[in-house]
């Protein structure tokens, strides 16, 4: 409410600017019976329009999903409307103006005298009608395109503003989300345990247990503040996270992991995909029944391709309200960073669950 208490107020100040900069304003409210005041303040009313209606509905609608037509018809409709509707509504004083006497009526002719014909049959007078109705059609466009570039721009520049913020936004929420999931107490006891475990047992594997933590927590702190990272590190950060979570698994799992195509110089939002793979080990291991996991990574020139599969077997989830949210903010970040350019298909059987996620990362 008080935003839009304010946004009135505003509105109010605005309307208030044709007012008091017409030459015909007296002080009082008079100035509303003059033909041209009217017509520059119905087009001030829909220059403030205009630009509520492109910063709520064409910029978010049209022009971040890349509708690019359809944005510039809008626009010109817009356009269309400012210059001719002012004229159309205060057309009745025109009209009044062009039949009176004084512009209209030839002056009187006395019996005796020959009345002149017009040249060229009328045509000269014609030309000077086209003429001017040019002249006018010409000066309605100039005094309309001024105010409305300023709106679409200042609507535009404001957009950008809110788009930027929101992104920010969206970024420090995948960022504490990354943090809360790769470094949480009972993650880091959890794997810290099976090394433990390893490390009594004499196994080879411990060594690279420690290398691996070691890996994933230097990535999440040196990384999680990037806008964008190479593909090749996000993916050799999967691969070390995965090995942590199959520390703590043992042959009651069935596990996959396919990755197929180059790298290259391609670049992705980090932790964008890690959240589907640590819900398929949350919810697709128990090792008191046999479990399968599979994750396939497919690189196709300037995407990438994330499928996991997960068998739902670990119905006593502690903290399953956590990975909603957790969830519902990779969706939020993959808005954000990626509008108009990924695709993403879930399935949810009661038994299985499938993710089918496609990112445009140019």
């Amino acid at each position: 409410m008080k935003k839009i208490g304010q946004h009135i107020i505003l509105i109010l100040l605005l309307l208030t600017i044709p007012i008091v900069s017409s030459p015909d304003f007296d002080g009082t409210l008079s100035v509303f019976k003059v033909s041209p005041f009217q017509r520059e303040f119905i087009r001030f009313v829909l220059v403030v329009i205009f630009f509520y209606v492109n910063l709520n509905l064409f910029l978010p609608k049209l022009y971040s999903k890349k509708k690019y037509v359809l944005f510039t018809i809008c626009l010109l409709l817009c356009f269309g409307l400012m210059v001719f509707v002012p004229n159309y509504l205060t057309a009745e004083n025109n009209i009044s103006a062009l039949r009176s006497p004084s512009h209209m009526l030839p002056p009187p002719v006395s019996p005796h005298e020959n009345m002149p014909s017009p040249p060229m049959g009328g045509r000269f007078s014609h030309e000077n009608f086209q003429q001017r109705n040019k002249a006018s059609y010409g000066q309605m466009i100039f005094s309309s395109l001024l105010p409305f570039l300023f709106s679409f721009l200042s609507s535009l520049f404001i957009f950008k503003n809110i788009e930027k913020k929101e992104l920010e936004r969206s970024k420090a929420k995948a960022e504490l989300l990354s943090l809360k999931y790769q470094l949480q107490p009972h993650f880091l006891f959890n794997i810290l345990n099976s090394i433990y475990s390893l490390a009594l047992i004499k196994s080879d594997d411990a060594p690279n247990g420690i290398l691996k933590l070691s890996n994933v927590m230097r990535y999440v702190v040196q990384e999680s503040s990037k806008d964008l990272v190479t593909l090749s590190k996000e993916i050799e950060y999967i691969k070390d996270y995965i090995a942590l979570q199959l520390l703590r698994t043992d042959s009651s799992l069935d596990f996959s992991y396919t990755e197929t195509g180059e790298t290259k110089s391609l670049q992705i939002a980090p932790f964008i995909l890690v959240n589907f793979i640590e819900n398929a080990f949350k919810y697709g291991f128990n090792a008191e029944e046999n479990s399968k996991i599979s994750v396939t990574i497919i690189i196709q020139e300037e995407s990438v391709h994330l499928n996991v599969f997960n068998n739902i077997v670990n119905h006593a989830i502690t903290d399953e309200e956590s990975l909603k949210v957790g969830l519902k903010n990779t969706l939020e970040h993959l808005q954000q960073v990626y509008p108009g350019k990924h695709t993403l298909n879930t399935m949810n059987d009661g038994r299985t669950y499938k993710v089918d996620l496609k990112i445009n990362l140019l």
